[in-house]
């Protein structure tokens, strides 16, 4: 639905109603607007009630007041209303408060059709010419110019909706949009320097006049705030559009697939989709928009575009849109602005903010506040050097150094000190990323190894005091004990070499051979033993010391004999506890320069 521009120079406001409604009482109290008025309730919306205001031939002073005092007024033309003085009074006040308040007018067509209306011909025009009788010349056409005006806003005509409950469903939900973006927005209120963009921005898009639509440009490199002062210009501005739309990251959202037809297919569609806020909705050619929207006042922003096959898809000619609309479009590309015919005088160049304000910009993210901490004035000063004033490298770096100490600041400026381009937001975002996950890079890093770690730990466990309980139960009448012994034994070998083998690796060892044993250095260790470490050593003893008991004690088996490792013998159980005892004995890493 459809509702009335006003001035965004116009003064805020304190409204008491959120809705007004003018109607014909016997046409659609009973009915529709009992039904309207249960929803608005319903969704929480304050509507006026004038059942105990008695109505004459003029409007009533508390009615004149209620209109006054509402933000939306919805007219709801029936068959009837054009036959009553005072709904045509009603509507020559609301025109008024749209044109001189920036009221916001949406229309409902219940019985009547906007053509009858506009021009007050058939059973309509018979019931304006009943309430013309005895009326001044004045009168009459103050009258018509309010109803022509009203028809050319388009509303919900019930006509087209299935049943009653959806066209009610679908006028409050629109009220409550409206209603939302009317409120006053405060979300841009604490950017720097916004406030100065804004004005500047207003003044290029020339609202004194509205003879015809406007498409202007905001261009500059990236990460200078061209994003959010769109933003910001249509959190301001929407409420005096009948129709907004914020095209966010035009730059290479769409199917590349797709023929050069078909993308600008694409693109209309959803512009459409968004603005006329339908989902899903499908075009056949590419004369939609201006079928839509010629003659509709609207506000648009193309986001991010890249590619002058964009705004030739969505905005290539400004008689595509009503009088006084504004499209708005965000660019790195100055070049896209003039070849499609946008000059300098129409477009809006984002200067870097001074010194003073990019240290209040890094402030804000860093500390939650306009200012440094003490002790830390110098560091930010040099952080802001650093990020060369860019405002989006400065709220991300800022962002990541708040409450960090100042080691931290110091890693993140040596990060940015090697950045070859400090305006180059995905070389600072890289540098800022590395710094601020390193840490958790370590953790992970740390938890992989020592999972690694513990699972030679068991593994190698179970196997050599597997393999030790077999050998003391190994004989010649149970020759099978010995080969599963011999297998096991076999495999803890295997298994320690991995475990030595990934040690070696995880922790940058080196091979040293020095006569008469060679031997790895370790430099997160310091060790000068053979493997590096005692454990290592206790751990190769026991496997190899393992390994040869399993090996003699299955040759002798093989022979008919039992082997000389009687079940008494404690040699096999002793190494199966030695290993497990090296595991457990294994020394934290003690090197400052080294870490995982």
């Amino acid at each position: 639905m459809a509702s009335s521009p006003s001035s965004p120079s116009s003064p805020s406001r304190n409204w008491r109603y959120g809705v007004f409604v003018s109607f014909h009482g016997p046409d659609v109290c009973k009915t529709f607007l009992s039904h309207l008025r249960k929803q608005f309730s319903h969704n929480e919306i304050t509507m006026f009630d004038d059942h105990e205001i008695k109505r004459g031939k003029t409007i009533a002073p508390e009615i004149l007041k209620a209109i006054r005092e509402s933000r939306i007024s919805i007219v709801v033309f029936s068959k009837n209303y054009a036959s009553s003085s005072w709904c045509l009074e009603d509507l020559v006040e609301i025109m008024k408060c749209r044109e001189e308040m920036g009221q916001i007018v949406m229309t409902v067509f219940y019985g009547a059709d906007s053509s009858d209306v506009r021009k007050q011909i058939g059973d309509f025009g018979m019931g304006f010419s009943k309430a013309c009788s005895y009326k001044t010349k004045e009168e009459r056409l103050r009258w018509s110019q309010a109803l022509n005006y009203a028809a050319n806003i388009v509303g919900e005509d019930f006509g087209n909706c299935d049943n009653e409950a959806d066209l009610i469903e679908k006028v409050s939900r629109d009220v409550s949009d409206k209603l939302n973006a009317a409120t006053i927005s405060r979300d841009f209120e604490d950017k720097v320097g916004m406030e100065a963009h804004l004005q500047k921005m207003q003044s290029l898009l020339h609202f004194d006049t509205e003879e015809g639509a406007m498409i202007v440009g905001i261009c500059g490199p990236a990460g200078i705030g061209k994003t959010t002062i769109a933003r910001a210009l249509h959190s301001r501005l929407s409420s005096h559009f009948q129709l907004t739309c914020f095209l966010e990251n035009t730059k290479g959202s769409y199917n590349s697939d797709l023929d050069e037809y078909g993308l600008m297919l694409q693109l209309q569609e959803k512009l459409l989709s968004k603005i006329l806020n339908q989902n899903g909705m499908k075009i056949s050619h590419l004369g939609a928009i201006e079928e839509r929207l010629s003659n509709l006042k609207v506000l648009i922003i193309l986001d991010d575009v890249d590619d002058l096959k964009q705004l030739e898809a969505l905005a290539k000619e400004t008689t595509w849109f009503g009088p006084g609309s504004r499209i708005i479009v965000t660019t790195e590309y100055e070049v896209l602005l003039l070849q499609h015919g946008i000059d300098s005088n129409s477009t809006y160049h984002v200067d870097f903010p001074t010194s003073e304000e990019a240290l209040e910009i890094f402030c804000r993210y860093a500390f939650r506040q306009n200012y440094p901490d003490n002790g830390f004035k110098e560091l930010a000063e040099r952080v802001v050097d650093l990020c060369d004033n860019l405002p989006l490298s400065l709220s991300m770096v800022g962002s990541s150094l708040r409450g960090k100490k100042e080691e931290v600041w110091e890693k993140v400026m040596r990060k940015l000190e090697t950045t070859t381009d400090h305006r180059d937001i995905e070389q600072v975002r890289r540098a800022v990323y590395e710094q601020s996950s390193s840490k958790l890079r370590k953790r992970k890093s740390k938890s992989a190894y020592f999972t690694v770690m513990a699972f030679f730990v068991v593994i190698n466990m179970l196997l050599e005091i597997a393999s030790a309980v077999t050998d003391q139960l190994s004989s010649i009448r149970k020759p099978y004990f010995t080969r599963i012994s011999l297998v096991m034994s076999v495999l803890s070998v295997f298994l320690s070499i991995l475990d030595l083998s990934y040690k070696i690796k995880a922790h940058k060892a080196s091979f040293r051979c020095k006569w008469p044993i060679p031997w790895f250095y370790l430099p997160a260790r310091g060790y000068r033993r053979i493997f590096g470490s005692f454990t290592d050593t206790v751990l190769l003893f026991c496997v190899v010391g393992g390994l040869i008991v399993s090996t003699v004690n299955y040759c002798f088996v093989v022979k008919g004999e039992n082997g000389p490792i009687k079940v008494s013998s404690i040699w096999p159980l002793f190494f199966a506890i030695g290993m497990v005892a090296s595991k457990f004995m294994e020394k934290p890493l003690i090197s400052k320069d080294y870490s995982l």
